[in-house]
């Protein structure tokens, strides 16, 4: 889940919540039915961050080019 760009990109507070909330996410996707909004909602999540570990050249490539600024 954590891969270098992501690393480089934010710092180690971020890349805490960004864990906590993928476990969290993985959690949902336990719970509920395939069906149900939250688990979709949960899959999607899932998804995109497991794009960024994939290793594709483009696919992580934008994460370390933002410049991350306050709150989302």
């Amino acid at each position: 889940m954590t891969t270098p760009v992501v690393r480089s990109a934010f710092g180690p507070k971020q890349v805490k919540q960004l864990k906590e909330i993928y476990e969290l996410a993985r959690s949902v996707t336990a719970r509920y039915p395939e069906t149900h909004v939250a688990n979709r909602a949960a899959k999607k999540l899932i998804d995109a961050f497991e794009a960024l570990t994939l290793g594709d050249e483009t696919g992580g490539r934008w994460l370390s080019e933002t410049d991350p600024q306050g709150n989302a």
